[in-house]
């Protein structure tokens, strides 16, 4: 085992700088690295840190190699060759560089046998493998997973939280910018499939991004971690609880997925739980978030595809004020709701606690909903204002379609339901449920008749002809949408 580094490659007037998107094995080689041979020489581009696969443990040398990485600068790149790496628990702060293998299943990390988690439980850290905290950090291009079965030496916690963790700030460290951006392409995320007592898998989680605590409170609440993160072209197999959670973030800009590099979900979150989701947004604050084109499977036992909820969690968070609505932009996106509860789940809990609360903004647009086994519902939205739901794509059959519902006393309010599709589906219960705390929501769609159970007031339901009603609809609705246009615009730049 060897870190390699700060090697100058002297080509005629070439010198190759780095980033996320422009790394490709083509620039290494063969192999994956110029000039590297059977018998482990190599000549190494300046900024370039190497790490090889001892069959044993690989923690000290790849800390070795981040710490250099780190020492060189921006740009900086370690890289694991072909092979794989058995890891302890790791933290790297304020690397700005890219982490990157050979490939999805050619690099693979791993934890090492009987990992010891009370370095982190007693600092109150959670048990991720690795963590990055701070930085500007592009990941890209291997597996990380972990084995069947028994992962640490505590009889009482056997599994781990995660896999990846990164933050701006954590309940030891705060990073020097405050700040984290993150780039996540070309990863496969794998739990182990032979659980303990009955759970799905010995971890709870691929990727997490957000403040690092144990559920143990602060003087003053948790400060939230400001947080950029990008995850394109990565799968997400057979997580406990989540496959990717975005918590405890304030002013965050998140993209899952584009139509050219989705990301794929398979049997994710433990209905028994009673939270969690394949993609789930828990306790942020003015985040903007695009949903794209990824594809999302859960069968029995699972939760929903993609989980929103706002609230604010006052017994444990620091209460940041709102200066703009968290918008949801959810789109293109397969879901194949096997059994599972649902495919999206969105809940505006921070205007059940506030009432100055700035409503989120939602649109659930142009996805699918493949539903079959006993699958509960394909979207379900909870005290919202002004979401939109319009030209998704229902197929097969559930207990319901969409769910418009409300918690206490705060109404859902102001909705749109048009263009969408129903037409090769059927509900147990009922297609569209309005229930008592709905008002105002307009649904038009195409002869949806007895299929809609209306038990609110002033919601307006309407087929082809939409001029009937007195009073216009829509004009909060034309707001929202120019607020979510001028957010997928920035996102796309991002």
């Amino acid at each position: 085992m060897r870190t390699l580094g700060k090697t100058m490659l002297f080509a005629a007037g070439l010198l190759l700088l780095f980033s996320c998107s422009k790394l490709d094995q083509t620039e290494f080689g063969m192999n994956g690295l110029s000039g590297h041979n059977s018998k482990g020489s190599a000549i190494l581009q300046e900024g370039l840190f190497v790490v090889e696969p001892n069959g044993i443990d690989e923690t000290t040398a790849l800390k070795e190699a981040f710490d250099q990485a780190i020492d060189f600068g921006p740009e900086a790149v370690v890289q694991l060759t072909a092979g794989e790496f058995h890891l302890n628990f790791m933290e790297i702060r304020e690397f700005h560089g890219t982490f990157k293998g050979e490939g999805k299943g050619t690099t693979v990390i791993t934890p090492i046998d009987g990992l010891d988690i009370a370095p982190l439980t007693s600092q109150l850290l959670n048990t991720f493998l690795i963590k990055f905290v701070g930085g500007d950090v592009c990941l890209s291009d291997m597996t990380i997973k972990t084995p069947p079965g028994v992962l640490t030496t505590d009889p009482d916690e056997w599994w781990i939280e995660g896999l990846v963790n990164f933050s701006a700030r954590t309940r030891q460290y705060t990073s020097r910018e405050d700040y984290i951006r993150v780039n996540v392409n070309n990863i496969e995320f794998i739990a182990g499939n032979e659980p303990v007592s009955g759970w799905r898998s010995n971890c709870n989680q691929a990727v997490m991004a957000g403040f690092d605590s144990r559920y143990v409170q602060i003087t003053g609440g948790w400060p939230l971690s400001p947080t950029d993160i990008t995850i394109t072209n990565c799968s997400f197999d057979n997580f406990d609880i989540y496959g990717v959670l975005i918590a405890y973030i304030n002013k965050g800009k998140i993209v899952a997925g584009t139509r050219n590099n989705p990301n794929k979900f398979y049997n994710n979150s433990t209905y028994a739980y009673g939270y969690g989701g394949s993609l789930a947004f828990w306790h942020n604050n003015d985040l903007d978030v695009s949903i794209t084109g990824n594809n999302f499977t859960d069968p029995g036992g699972a939760r929903f595809g993609v989980e929103a909820t706002s609230a604010p969690w006052p017994e444990f968070l620091s209460q940041v004020t709102q200066t703009k609505p968290s918008v949801f932009n959810i789109g293109q996106n397969e879901f194949n709701i096997i059994g599972g509860t649902g495919g999206v789940l969105v809940n505006d809990q921070r205007r059940v606690i506030y009432s100055d609360a700035v409503p989120m903004v939602v649109q659930v647009h142009n996805n699918r909903f493949s539903m079959s086994e006993g699958a509960f519902t394909g979207i379900g939205c909870f005290n919202m204002n002004g979401m939109v739901i319009r030209n998704n794509l229902f197929k097969g059959s559930a207990s319901y379609g969409v769910r418009i519902m409300r918690v206490g006393m705060v109404l859902n309010e102001n909705g749109l339901l048009l263009g969408n599709n129903f037409s090769n589906s059927e509900y147990s219960v009922t297609t569209i449920l309005l229930n008592p705390g709905s008002t105002n929501w307009t649904i038009v769609g195409g002869d949806l008749g007895e299929s809609i159970t209306n038990l609110g007031t002033d919601n307006l339901i309407t087929g082809f002809n939409v001029n009937t009603s007195e009073e216009p609809f829509g004009q909060t609705i034309v707001d929202n949408l120019g607020q979510m246009r001028a957010v997928i615009k920035e996102l796309k730049g991002h």
